[in-house]
């Protein structure tokens, strides 16, 4: 059969060596040249047993794969490799059987896990006992849990290189990890939170990883805590657990709604009776997600820990605060707190700069503002009690974000790209009140959107260049004064509409659109889980205002305020525009 190639070849490796999957984005249209070769099946038996502990109580699908048969071809063989990753039980023992005895095991099934949705297409190489396998893959975990979502049509090829042995065929060189079917990995895999700290310990930033749904999750979980947050994470959220920290056991036993969590001596040597109480915080807040776990219990070398009375300095961690339900807004060119489907002008206030506000923001504590003029080259904060500052003159200014810090964030475009940072308390008087923040890896990219987390450790942007924008997430990293510095290597979030702005509907999940005063527009909840719901299409959105807790989605069209009541966008009697909730 002639197939056209479209990948690079591998160089062979050593007999039983993991090889590593290579990255190549290609058109769907390349799967369809091949549409002629060999498919892969996607079923196989499947049944359920109770549901294990996770954090949305799903059920534990147990697949049980067939091995190989006896005069199996070189096709069947990595076929049935690659059905067989379905089946966890002892170690993935029935994919292993596919493989020769040196190559099972070098073999590491728990590498990473590659998440497909078109059916895999195995092409025969025009060497002799190599084969490539191609497939449109939708994400891929980590052996951290780490779930990285891939644009569109990306697509990923790996050589499978067989032999003979005593007349059947076995596999001498196969990829690190697994793959698996959407559905299949849904049912075998459950998304938890690991919880980190702000440099402040007062809020709890979540860190959303993916496991396997088996009796050692808990384990899983534990070890990833201690192991230190995700990549964009890394400078801008603590932990309590010090380097070295470990597992006495590779086991986290659960008995009657307690984790019981055996430590090693090293992990508490030096700890004084804070840090102490913020390690069990911060297990409680991540084992919690767990059905089946209501209390956490430290030891260490199976001696158990008496933590003592809270000792001063110890706050309760806050998880994905509230805001209130008032929000800033522009009403007859002043502004307003806009809550329910009122508009009341705030007092005190002075806005009278000769030009009305555009695009407000309000401090969390709803005593500070900052807005725009219309032609976005000003930026102004204003208090309660009647100042008004010019802060910043630049050039196509996004729209202007608080952190909990008090700092208020806008991208200027004057001379290139920049990220600035404006401490509100001083009104951007003195050289360290106003800030060029750091973000190397934005360089020229046009930015459109920035908001900063509530807990103020993550600051999600719109960027792009050519007409093409794209979703960021990256970390804030500050100094020990919490003086914000720079934006760490960020994440690239996947959403599947246009965009053009975001907001922050809760501490894991943003809110996207590409707004527009004459088209229907599709707004995107983007979950850090990987998930993404779509809205109903709503005529000439040209704004959204999103809040935590029960606050509903908010959106502006040209006519009227709109809130978003179960599936239906409902017009509200208030008139406003330019609506943000605090932050």
């Amino acid at each position: 059969m002639n197939v056209t190639r479209m990948t690079r070849r591998v160089a062979p490796r050593n007999p039983g060596h993991p090889v590593r999957w290579r990255w190549l984005v290609l058109v769907v249209a390349g799967l369809l040249v091949l549409s002629g070769c060999a498919r892969l099946p996607q079923g196989g038996p499947v049944g359920t047993s109770e549901p294990l502990a996770g954090n949305d109580n799903q059920v534990n699908y147990t697949f049980t794969p067939a091995g190989p048969s006896d005069g199996d071809s070189p096709e069947e063989i990595i076929r049935g490799f690659l059905t067989a990753g379905t089946g966890v039980q002892d170690d993935y023992a029935t994919a292993r059987e596919f493989l020769t005895e040196d190559a099972a095991a070098a073999w590491q099934p728990n590498a990473r896990t590659l998440v497909y949705t078109s059916e895999p297409t195995l092409v025969p190489s025009a060497t002799d006992n190599v084969f490539t396998v191609q497939m449109e893959v939708e994400s891929v975990v980590d052996d951290r849990g780490i779930m990285s979502r891939m644009p569109a049509n990306t697509t990923e090829a790996a050589e499978f290189e067989v032999t003979e042995e005593d007349g059947q065929w076995r596999i001498t060189r196969a990829p690190a990890g697994v793959v698996l079917e959407t559905t299949q990995f849904r049912a075998l895999f459950g998304s938890h939170e690991l919880y980190f700290y702000d440099q402040s310990y007062q809020y709890a930033v979540p860190d959303v990883r993916w496991f396997l749904n088996r009796p050692g999750t808990a384990a899983d979980i534990v070890d990833a805590l201690l192991d230190g947050p995700a990549p964009y994470l890394e400078g801008a959220v603590r932990t309590a657990f010090q380097s070295g920290s470990e597992l006495a056991r590779p086991s986290v036993p659960i008995s009657g709604g307690a984790a019981k969590v055996d430590f090693t001596q090293q992990t508490f040597e030096g700890t004084d009776a804070l840090t102490r109480h913020r390690m069990q915080q911060q297990l409680e807040l991540t084992l919690g997600g767990l059905n089946n776990v209501s209390t956490v219990e430290l030891s260490v070398d199976l001696d158990p820990i008496d933590l003592g009375p809270t000792p001063d300095g110890f706050v309760t961690a806050r998880v994905n605060p509230s805001v209130g339900s008032t929000q800033v807004a522009v009403a007859d060119g002043q502004l307003v707190y806009y809550e329910g489907d009122a508009a009341v002008p705030v007092g005190g206030l002075r806005t009278d700069a000769g030009e009305p506000p555009a695009l407000p923001a309000m401090s969390l504590d709803g005593t500070r503002f900052a807005f725009l003029n219309p032609d976005r080259d000003q930026m102004r904060t204003a208090d309660t009690d009647g100042s008004q500052r010019l802060v910043l003159q630049g050039s196509d200014l996004t729209r202007p974000s608080f952190d909990l810090s008090g700092w208020v964030w806008t991208v200027d475009h004057a001379q290139g790209t920049r990220v600035m940072a404006i401490d509100a308390g001083t009104g951007g008087a003195g050289d360290e009140a106003t800030r060029e923040i750091s973000a190397e890896w934005i360089g020229d990219r046009e930015v459109s959107a920035l908001r900063i987390s509530r807990d103020g450790t993550r600051a999600a942007i719109v960027a792009g260049e050519g007409g093409s924008n794209h979703l960021y997430l990256a970390g804030v990293i500050r100094d020990s004064e919490g003086v914000p510095r720079r934006l760490g290597a960020p994440v690239r979030l996947e959403p599947t509409v246009p965009i053009t702005e975001v907001t922050w509907l809760s501490d894991q999940e943003l809110v996207v659109a590409s707004t527009s005063p004459n088209e229907p527009v599709e707004a995107q909840v983007v979950g850090f889980d990987g998930s993404l719901r779509t809205l109903k299409p709503l005529l000439g959105m040209t704004g959204l205002s999103t809040g935590p807790a029960d606050n509903p989605i908010y959106a502006e069209t040209a006519e009227a305020v709109h809130a978003l009541a179960g599936s239906t966008w409902r017009s509200q009697a208030g008139v406003a525009e330019d609506l943000a909730f605090p932050g």
